[in-house]
């Protein structure tokens, strides 16, 4: 398998950290003293962090109004996987090593100049030229990209069906003006030109103003006119206040108690869907004693209390997770009834104390459980500091290793020594992001593929526990190079089977999509009931829900 950056597929639900605007707020969602409906506010964009004026697309600083301006060729919903076409009409695989996506004709750029294939080609082969664009990797496995008539033709070197989800993600941006910039990777983009709903209008230090494209090809459907993005900071206070206060349309936020500081104050017309994500997986260092244990890690599985973990960890707003690592219900069509039966993992300390007591383990007078060097066994498990559910979890963790008379302690470093610390090896056990992604390959590739890890002391891509097997990257392999859904789902199920026996990882929770809306100025907002878009306010969600809000009537 080759080695792939996951960034636009693997969106970070953070458990604690929360957004909120810092300086004045310009507007209310009150009615204004004209009686006309007030402008949407969102309060989403978390900043860069210095909130400067940065539209690239490709840049990790960008705004994410962005996702407001630039498109994609295909939407692909995150949980379930339905495709919509966008800037392309259709695709289809010619084999497993030539994908044709066919363009859609009479799309005009922001600035009334038309959008053609040219474009598309243009802006993978930049990625090529400044690989430090191309973060999700898809010149590793691209051979070419050309135009032919009214289709773009992408080859790959080697197979790698998985990457149409890449390649259909990937903004497209205007040749006529980014083939004059010098250097697109630090270039700040200060007056983007782009095919999506929205253009600028304004910029401050505190605010940025978006404003309906007279130009966009969907413009029947855009009923918003103007969009208006406060600077924000992570200041819980702040945000649960303005929450509070109604000063938000939408928002991207975490809060202890959502029905206290938001819901209950109008429950006619706040309201709240926090879409799941995959799964937040408990990550054990495998090459440290005593995770280097397949039982071990086996009785981990059933001695963690996720339930406990769900309900006052993460306040309930996160499902506990399958050890399957299939995000569910979303892929119910993929699990193995059978294989999860067998197995039965859910929280059962007994079960747990058993597996222990068939590896020998005993424990010593004071109750503490000895490891096969007679010592008692000890480990710490690590946890971004302000990360206040996650946490708590620890401390849930905690206790269900004190049952079994271990002894777990908990540090919680700062979030890039953490982030460091997990890409190095340099940590027992640790909490990390799920990956939101609507396949479960993407879930088994980013864990288990050797590739996306590495020897301790050099950075892991996402593979943080090190795991490793040949077999594993076999099937992995495999798929990627098959378009026959029921061989992929063949090796999905071989791939459920590694999770529920070897336990590499132990999926605690499906992450949540923080969202809050207030409907009362505007509806058409995603719901469980129906889910049309996964309410991240990335590209290219943000367009799909764009389509379907519209002011009151």
């Amino acid at each position: 398998m080759e080695k792939r950056r996951i960034a636009l597929m693997a969106v970070p639900v953070i458990g604690a950290m929360v957004l909120s605007a810092c300086g004045s707020q310009t507007t209310s969602n009150n009615t204004t003293s004209s009686g006309k409906v007030p402008p949407m506010v969102l309060s989403v964009d978390p900043g860069n962090p210095l909130y400067s004026k940065n539209w690239n697309p490709f840049s990790p600083n960008a705004l994410w109004g962005q996702a407001w301006i630039y498109e994609t060729l295909y939407y692909n919903d995150a949980m379930n996987g339905h495709q919509t076409p966008w800037l392309a009409t259709s695709y289809k695989w010619n084999s497993p090593l030539q994908l044709t996506f066919t363009i859609r004709k009479g799309v005009k750029w922001s600035n009334g100049t038309a959008f053609t294939p040219n474009d598309v080609v243009f802006t993978f082969n930049m990625l090529k030229k400044f690989p430090a664009l191309d973060t999700n990797g898809v010149w590793t496995v691209l051979k070419s990209v050309t135009a032919q008539g009214d289709n773009v033709v992408f080859d790959f070197k080697t197979a790698d069906v998985p990457a149409y989800t890449y390649i259909a993600g990937t903004p497209i941006v205007p040749a006529s003006i980014w083939s004059k910039v010098k250097n697109p990777v630090t270039w700040t983009d200060p007056n983007p030109v782009g095919t999506g709903a929205y253009l600028v209008k304004s910029y401050t230090p505190q605010e940025f103003i978006l404003v309906k494209n007279p130009h966009y090809w969907q413009a029947s459907k855009v009923k918003v006119q103007e969009v208006e993005f406060p600077a924000v900071s992570q200041s819980a206070n702040t945000v649960w206040l303005n929450l509070s206060e109604g000063k938000y349309t939408a928002a991207n936020a975490f809060a202890p108690n959502i029905y206290k500081t938001y819901l209950n104050k109008d429950p006619k017309y706040r309201h709240i869907w926090f879409a799941p994500s995959g799964a937040s997986n408990l990550t054990m260092n495998l090459t440290k004693y005593p995770f280097t244990s397949q039982t071990f890690r086996q009785a981990m599985a059933y001695a963690v209390n996720k339930p406990e973990v769900s309900k006052k960890g993460e306040y309930g707003y996160s499902p506990v997770a399958s050890q399957t690592g299939l995000t569910l219900p979303a892929n119910q069509s993929y699990l193995d009834q059978s294989l999860v039966k067998q197995y039965n993992y859910h929280y059962d300390p007994a079960k747990a104390a058993q597996l222990l007591k068939s590896m020998g383990l005993k424990k010593n007078s004071k109750g503490q459980l000895l490891g096969s060097n007679g010592q008692p066994i000890t480990f710490t498990m690590i946890v971004p500091t302000g990360f206040s559910d996650w946490i708590e979890d620890a401390a849930i963790i905690q206790g269900d290793m004190k049952a079994l008379g271990i002894t777990m302690n908990v540090q919680t470093p700062s979030v890039s020594t953490w982030v460091s610390d997990m890409e190095t090896g340099n940590y027992d056990l640790t909490l990390n992001f799920g990956l939101n992604q609507y396949n479960p390959y993407f879930y088994y590739e980013s864990n288990l593929a050797t590739s996306n890890t590495a020897p301790i002391g050099k950075n892991a891509t996402s593979n943080y526990e090190r795991y490793s097997n040949p077999q594993v990257d076999a099937l992995l392999k495999k798929y990627a190079a098959s378009t026959s859904l029921t061989q992929q789902k063949q090796i999905i199920d071989e791939l459920q089977k590694v999770m529920l026996t070897q336990v590499p990882v132990i999926p605690m929770f499906y992450a949540s999509n923080w969202n809050e809306y207030d409907n009362r100025y505007y509806t058409g907002w995603p719901t469980a009931q129906n889910p049309y878009v996964t309410p991240t306010y990335n590209t290219p969600d943000a367009e799909m829900e764009f389509t379907h809000l519209a002011p009151r009537k």
